[in-house]
């Protein structure tokens, strides 16, 4: 494999699919679900590629991992969105894009153990692990931030 291709020459046609930037608009951890995937793919890009992974699969999965609206959970949030989205993220991805059996496992096992799906591929793990430490980064940096502004206006 190529071990020269940009984050932004690997990402180009999902975020130039129409479908896909609906998600600039959906809040997730207190920023948006497109801020969120991104922040989670050039993480996964600059792993994966560092440990002559398939960074192209693990790039692409990691972009897509989120790749829902909260329109499509009705009512259902919490923890019951947190252990079907991979699935929900897996069908819309499928529908724009072609993907490989590396970017499938990595985009449907990225909550596990949350959702029973198992990582098979290393670039899997990378975005299990990648996701879950930016999520807490996200969720502490978010309510510091919230705290700390509900604390002035107190």
């Amino acid at each position: 494999m190529k071990n020269n291709l940009s984050f932004d020459y690997i990402a180009k046609d999902i975020l130039d699919n129409k479908k896909f930037n609906k998600i600039s608009f959906e809040s997730h951890h207190g920023i948006t679900r497109m801020e969120h995937s991104m922040r989670v793919a050039r993480n996964v890009y600059k792993i994966a590629k560092r440990l002559n992974l398939d960074y192209v699969s693990a790039t692409r999965a990691a972009i897509l991992h989120d790749f829902f609206i909260n329109e499509e959970f009705g009512t259902n949030h919490g923890l019951i969105q947190g252990v079907v989205h991979p699935e929900i993220a897996l069908a819309n991805a499928r529908g724009e894009f072609t993907l490989n059996e590396i970017e499938e496992n990595a985009i449907v096992s990225h909550m596990f153990p949350l959702s029973m799906e198992f990582p098979k591929y290393k670039e899997s793990w990378i975005l299990t692990a990648v996701d879950k430490i930016i999520a807490i980064y996200e969720f502490s940096s978010y309510n510091f931030h919230y705290t700390k502004l509900t604390n002035k206006i107190s």
